[in-house]
């Protein structure tokens, strides 16, 4: 590193501190905790933002379904404010394994910054060729206490950025319609026709989710998260078929073999291999649904227009271990079924 460059003394200190910075911050999002590195910032006026109205920054982090929840909480905020949402997608813009998702639905808004980098961090932004962390200074800093409903939202009155996942249904309750209208799936592109017809020719066509990827793929992962077996998917199945005659399954899977493996005998029809945009779009064409622990088949069900849909979900959202770390009463929806 040219320490020249930076115009700044590197000492120990100094690296200790940014290293710290950037360990809390990969243990947060491997954890899907808090972020805790970061202070934040004080302030209710607004004064850091020169604009006639109330803006909302919000980071754009993780796959599609925590870009919906994230990109949903802003929205619904600057609507209530009768303001401007700005979004920081410059992470996802360059991720590869999670790339930014939101394009798809016709979606624009304006890039902003995080206020986070300050101090030697800061420096380093800079060094970096980063734009500088000017937007939001001296605003309201919200960040969210994870896997719950965080009712500190509701008292957010002026420009603020937003700092989190989001997961809750809550944060857009009673803005329903603004949100179905910004995911709209009819304004993705249409790419497997033949399965979108079989879902419009079943009576009850019922999708199933069984995610594997990483959960599967990565001990991290697996151990926080857990993977949904045999037993759940066969509770759910009795419980859907209690209710509804004549269902025909749809399988959606990014693993459509282990997924054929787990469920064993069970009539489904494969999805077949598709983008998520193109799973998520299909998804919301079936009757009810049997989701997984992913915030992805979250979005399929609760985008699913059906009258009278019933939706099974998991009780425990993550690895009986860590289920604590989530208020399911405020992950689902109260209507969804839990078992």
């Amino acid at each position: 590193m040219q320490q020249a460059a930076l115009g700044l003394s590197v000492n120990e200190a100094a690296v200790g501190e940014i290293v710290g910075r950037l360990v809390d911050d990969h243990r947060a999002r491997l954890n899907g905790g808090v972020y805790k590195g970061y202070p934040p910032l004080k302030g209710d006026d607004g004064s850091g933002m020169k604009t006639k109205h109330p803006v909302v920054g919000i980071e754009l982090r993780g796959g599609l379904g925590n870009q919906l929840f994230q990109y949903a909480a802003g929205l619904a905020l600057a609507d209530r404010l009768g303001g401007e949402l700005r979004c920081r997608s410059s992470g996802a813009a360059r991720s590869i394994t999670r790339p930014l998702g939101l394009r798809e639905f016709g979606l624009t808004w304006a890039e902003c910054q995080s206020p986070r980098a300050r101090g030697t961090l800061r420096a380093l932004v800079r060094w970096f060729g980063a734009e500088e962390s000017r937007d939001f200074r001296g605003c309201v800093f919200f960040e969210e206490e994870f896997g719950r409903f965080d009712a500190r939202f509701n008292d957010v009155t002026s420009t603020c950025y937003l700092d989190g996942y989001f997961q809750s249904w809550r944060y857009f309750e009673g803005r329903e319609t603004l949100i179905r209208n910004a995911f709209d799936t009819d304004k993705l592109a249409r790419r497997n026709v033949e399965v979108e017809a079989a879902i419009r020719e079943a009576n009850h066509p019922v999708a199933i989710h069984v995610r594997r990827g990483d959960y599967a793929l990565e001990p991290a992962t697996m151990a926080f998260h857990g993977l949904l077996g045999a037993d759940y998917y066969q509770r759910a199945r009795r419980l859907i078929e209690t209710a509804v005659a004549d269902p025909t399954y749809f399988l959606f899977s990014d693993d459509q073999a282990a997924a054929g493996a787990e469920l064993g005998d069970w009539p489904t029809m494969p999805a077949g291999v598709n983008s998520a945009h193109e799973d998520l779009r299909l998804m919301s064409l079936c009757e009810h649904f049997i989701i997984a622990n992913s915030t992805f088949s979250w979005w399929g069900a609760w985008l699913g227009r059906a009258h009278g849909k019933l939706v099974v979900a998991p009780q425990n959202w993550f690895a009986p271990a860590h289920a604590h770390k989530t208020v399911i009463d405020d992950r689902y929806p109260p209507d969804w079924i839990r078992t």
